[in-house]
């Protein structure tokens, strides 16, 4: 199988931080493509502000000019709440084998995924460093929650499912949270999205309360 890298999420709305992240995560692990998934619901998070389509368009704009990133709209297509494991399912039935890059933030709350313990067995998880969250954070959650999964450090991705792969290399203090409360208060956001990005967000009226 080859190995692609997924990048789900909200992307509400998409940010440099998600972009530069991820083009060092696709450098660092040596991978062909990183593949952006937004949620058309995540299921532990509150209804996304800006509508499916409107964050699809905005990382459409986002990776335009990178030919290693692309987008899925699987997630989308599927309406209702967005689940990891059956995304997992339908890029492995097309003979890929996804690793899918998720913040700490998210990776802790893991066992409260669908089906998680099969989904831990069918992928492996790059948890990117987030706030004050630190890999022994990392270490201590999998040795309660999921014992056999193995934690690295490494960027030598094997094709063993379950492993986790702690990665802490650059951390950008960027959210999408503040993003939408500063077009909120009517502050600037130049430099924490893409101009074109900026630039929808205004002509749509995205965001304003």
């Amino acid at each position: 199988m080859m190995m692609v890298g997924i990048y789900g999420g909200s992307f509400d709305p998409v940010h440099i931080g998600h972009l530069r992240i991820a083009e060092d995560v696709r450098e660092y692990y040596n991978l062909p493509k990183i593949i952006f998934i937004p949620a058309y619901h995540s299921p532990l998070k509150p209804e996304s502000r800006a509508s499916a389509e409107d964050r699809l368009q905005m990382i459409k704009i986002s990776v335009k000019n990178n030919p290693f990133f692309s987008i899925d709209d699987i997630e989308i297509k599927r309406k209702g709440k967005s689940f990891t494991i059956d995304t997992v399912k339908v890029y492995r039935e097309k003979g890929l084998l996804p690793v899918f890059i998720v913040g700490t933030d998210a990776f802790l709350t893991l066992h409260r995924w669908k089906n998680s313990e099969e989904l831990s067995r069918l992928t492996s998880f790059i948890v990117l460093g987030r706030g004050k969250d630190s890999y022994d954070d990392v270490k201590n959650y999998l040795k309660e929650n999921f014992p056999y999964m193995d934690l690295r450090i490494d960027n030598s991705i094997s094709k063993n499912e379950g492993a986790v792969y702690y990665f802490d290399r650059r951390r950008i203090d960027v959210s999408s949270t503040e993003i939408r409360e500063r077009v909120k208060t009517n502050r600037s956001i130049k430099y924490l999205v893409l101009p074109e990005v900026e630039e929808y967000i205004f002509n749509k009226k995205l965001y304003r309360g």
